[in-house]
């Protein structure tokens, strides 16, 4: 990217680059809750204070639907505005997300290692939402995949529901794609998720990528002592055959439930996705595997709904 600013990007070796001009929130906005009243929401942003009327056909989320007025003073929120307006149309409140293989568990309690870039999180699952969870995730044991949707509390989630259909096998034996002549075709049709900020600023539109560039220190091996960590760089070739690109590649991603597109900057490793052969199934069934694992405010720009987890999309390359 540096070289393409000081030489010009003409070159079509720079054409995949991606260039900030090319993308940015028009509807997501991403603040702490001020105050909230049945008409106005307003917000803390990294802009100052922002006022939002509420229409009434407002939806709001805080591990459940709930009315917009059962937000809380100082709740990390984001809201899908209207586009040309300053009206919320969806709220979600102290939302949060882990995905990853389990370490240990105890009890309700389990301890899911994300990767290098998010670490480990500890998880407490409702006692009424564990049957629903194991239905789409029966294995709830050391070296088995979970992906769960619930509110963020201090130190862990309390998880109240699945985040998207996955068949259970161990994490170290995910099953192989089929067998590609060739170049890897593109566009490619999959799942698209998201994920939380984690060290990423709140507004960042991007994409973890499953398919980085081998060379990439994606994540480290797993430690000695602990089998249950696996390296997705070790665990074969995913789930879903993608080309690989590098950290400021751009892409394209269709979400094709909303008819909705954008040019996303490729900001991070998504090598844990590569892991997960599920499907969404949220209008009509994607094919099997995740092609991107989204910022939380570039999925809710796409108008996906963050607390269904994700959305049926196609990536290609930009450019």
């Amino acid at each position: 990217m540096l070289r393409a600013a000081v030489f010009g990007s003409r070159d079509s070796a720079y054409q995949g680059l991606w260039d900030p001009r090319q993308s940015a929130a028009r509807t997501a906005i991403t603040g702490q809750v001020l105050d909230v009243s049945p008409h106005l929401l307003v917000l803390h942003t990294a802009r100052g204070e922002l006022r939002l009327a509420l229409s009434p056909r407002a939806t709001a989320w805080r591990g459940s639907p709930v009315a917009p007025t059962a937000l809380r003073h100082g709740d990390l929120a984001i809201v899908r505005r209207h586009p040309t307006r300053s009206i919320a149309e969806s709220v979600w409140a102290q939302i949060g997300r882990v995905t990853g293989t389990i370490i240990e568990v105890q009890g309700g309690e389990l301890l899911v290692d994300e990767g290098p870039a998010k670490g480990r999180k500890i998880v407490l699952i409702d006692k009424g939402a564990r049957l629903q969870i194991q239905v789409r995730f029966p294995r709830l044991e050391p070296g088995y995949l979970i992906d769960v949707i619930g509110l963020r509390q201090q130190g862990y989630l309390r998880a109240v529901r699945h985040a998207t259909s996955q068949p259970p096998y161990r994490a170290d034996h995910p099953p192989a794609p089929p067998l590609v002549n060739g170049h890897i075709p593109v566009p490619v049709s999959g799942t698209a998720v998201w994920h939380e900020p984690g060290e990423e600023p709140l507004g960042l539109l991007g994409v973890a990528y499953p398919a980085l560039d081998p060379e990439t220190d994606c994540q480290p091996s797993p430690p000695a002592d602990e089998p249950h960590v696996v390296d997705p760089h070790t665990a074969g070739p995913g789930c879903v055959r993608l080309p690989y690109l590098s950290v400021g590649s751009a892409v394209r991603i269709r979400n094709e439930c909303t008819d909705r597109s954008a040019v996303l900057p490729v900001t991070s490793c998504g090598a844990a996705a590569r892991l997960f052969c599920d499907r969404c199934v949220e209008c009509g069934t994607s094919p099997r595997g995740r092609i991107a694992d989204l910022t939380i405010t570039a999925f809710v720009e796409l108008g996906g709904d963050l607390e269904k987890g994700c959305f049926n999309a196609t990536l290609s390359l930009a450019g």
